[in-house]
């Protein structure tokens, strides 16, 4: 069973919805719309679910340090490669 969020962790994954969810990714293989599936704040990390438009069994999920900036996020998205049977775990870098 998982903790209920602090105040600061509540804004934090509200500020990650509103971000992400309906971004459109452009990449070689053409356009697509992340669709957040779930987003978990865990001790110097937060979880990012997400689908590939509306389809859910085409997911990824992205391990983001707290200070991740969002073009980062991005960047990580347009490298994202969807495979119909399976889900992968994307593990964002911070710059610098």
């Amino acid at each position: 069973m998982s903790q209920p969020a602090t105040g600061s962790e509540l804004s934090e994954v509200d500020r990650l919805f509103a971000t992400l969810d309906g971004v459109r990714i452009s990449n070689e293989l053409g356009e697509w719309s992340s669709r957040i599936q779930g987003i978990y704040a865990d001790g110097p990390y937060v979880w990012v679910q997400l689908s590939h438009d509306d389809e859910e069994a085409q997911s990824v999920v992205l391990r983001l340090p707290r200070q991740t900036m969002v073009g980062d996020i991005i960047r990580a998205l347009e490298t994202v490669r969807f495979d119909e049977d399976s889900s992968s775990v994307v593990r964002v870098q911070l710059r610098g």
